[in-house]
């Protein structure tokens, strides 16, 4: 993907916005210790999103929420089903087309049960230009 910046009117200075993040932890942190990483994320998480073009905007100072089990992304490959279009030359030999059942989705740890806490960080950030991802020409052509 090509980036493409689209620069805002003038009467439109900057543009806030709320970005997170997530950062994990050991379960059943000590206050002190959890305030102390809070802290450190929020500095790095500031200078990270500076290298990027963001403004961070220390009238708002960044809020915590968590803790949260931490996820680990699965993906999930779903099997194409025929349409009944496809089907209806089988259905009229006899074959059945039955509903599996089940679901795609597993279970979730809870948060006693989890390796390690994640916790969430939200500030605000403020930018001059916006971002717009433009899909490649040969993206375009696959529509």
């Amino acid at each position: 993907m090509k980036d493409v910046q689209v620069l805002l009117r003038p009467s439109l200075d900057k543009r806030a916005y709320r970005l997170k993040c997530r950062f994990k932890i050991d379960p059943y942190p000590r206050r002190d210790t959890l305030d102390l990483e809070k802290v450190r994320v929020a500095e790095r998480f500031a200078r990270d999103m500076h290298t990027q073009g963001w403004v961070y905007d220390d009238r708002w100072g960044f809020k915590m929420n968590g803790p949260f089990p931490q996820i680990t992304p699965v993906t999930i490959h779903v099997v194409r089903q025929p349409s009944a279009k496809e089907m209806w030359p089988y259905v009229m030999q006899g074959a059945r087309f039955l509903d599996l059942g089940g679901t795609k989705a597993g279970p979730m740890p809870t948060v006693a049960g989890s390796e390690y806490w994640e916790y969430e960080l939200v500030g605000v950030f403020v930018r001059d230009t916006v971002l717009v991802e433009r899909p490649d020409l040969h993206e375009e052509e696959r529509g």
